[in-house]
């Protein structure tokens, strides 16, 4: 059976078990999950920075969604960091291992999801060896639906990432109402070592906000055609690929709407705990769920 093997623990999140689970569960307890919520959510969008920065928010889409519904399989659609994604490249065999223990790969979803997409889609594990924006969520999946199945699959930012969503729908089929849907992205990274257009400090992390409110207000109108134009113009998700599939996906399964349930990003955390800190790194993060 393949395994993969974590390559983050220890980075951007804890590779000892005890620390690990004690992290991950007190994010979980920290996301408050609204009661407001649609009683059907579809899938949702979670960010995948180091959990000190972002982990909170990835917690709130997940335990939303497992709230929501009693789930047999989470299909996470990664980021591409490394340039080894060209298709929708699915992990379509084996387990995914965590400092938390094994998760296993729902294999028969994983082989409709490459029938029905045909040449969007292939069997390609060597594409998630490297990237961390699937592994980082995997934990939370682990303690919020402990039974659950996964399914990775790492997308491009072309425009396979609509095909690949909606393949995703299709084989879903009769299976859809046990199946979430979820999109690994950060928003805008601006500042510190990446550009910064808006300008520095507290002005950069104010066009960061307002250049993140672009995507979000996209994703909130189900607008999976927009995402890729936007994101490249204005720089505002590394997994654009990722958040056009979902979207694509969860629109066909019957979501008509994205709910934003938070929002933050990495200059307002580093400056919450280090006021003094000259840093003005400003990295995106925002928890989504489509219902």
């Amino acid at each position: 059976m393949t395994i993969r093997t974590p390559v983050r623990a220890g980075m951007f999140y804890e590779s000892s078990p005890a620390s690990c689970r004690r992290h991950a569960e007190g994010l979980l307890a920290e996301a408050q999950v609204p009661e407001s919520l649609p009683g059907r959510l579809y899938g949702g969008v979670v960010p995948h920075a180091g959990w000190v920065y972002s982990g909170k928010l990835a917690a709130l889409t997940l335990k939303a969604l497992a709230a929501a519904s009693s789930l047999k399989t989470i299909v996470l659609f990664g980021a591409d960091h490394t340039g080894a994604v060209r298709l929708g490249e699915v992990y379509a065999s084996g387990a995914w291992l965590t400092p938390l223990g094994e998760v296993p790969i729902d294999e028969q979803l994983a082989q409709a999801v490459l029938a029905a997409g045909g040449s969007c889609c292939r069997d390609n594990a060597d594409a998630h060896e490297h990237e961390h924006s699937i592994e980082v969520q995997i934990p939370f999946v682990q303690i919020v639906a402990p039974e659950a199945r996964i399914l990775p699959i790492s997308v491009p930012p072309s425009p396979l990432a609509i095909d690949i969503g909606k393949a995703v729908a299709e084989a879903a089929g009769a299976r859809a109402d046990e199946i979430a849907i979820v999109a690994s992205t950060d928003l805008s990274h601006h500042g510190g070592h990446f550009p910064a257009p808006g300008g520095r400090g507290e002005i950069g992390e104010q066009w960061t906000r307002q250049n993140d409110r672009r995507v979000i207000d996209l994703a909130e109108a189900m607008d999976a055609k927009s995402v890729l134009p936007e994101t490249c113009k204005h720089m505002n998700a590394c997994g654009a690929g990722a958040l056009t599939a979902a979207i694509a996906a969860c629109e066909a399964l019957g979501a008509t709407k994205g709910i934003c349930l938070g929002y933050t990003n990495s200059y307002v955390v580093t400056h919450e705990q280090y006021p003094h800190e000259l840093d003005d790194t400003t990295v995106g993060y925002a928890s989504i769920v489509f219902a």
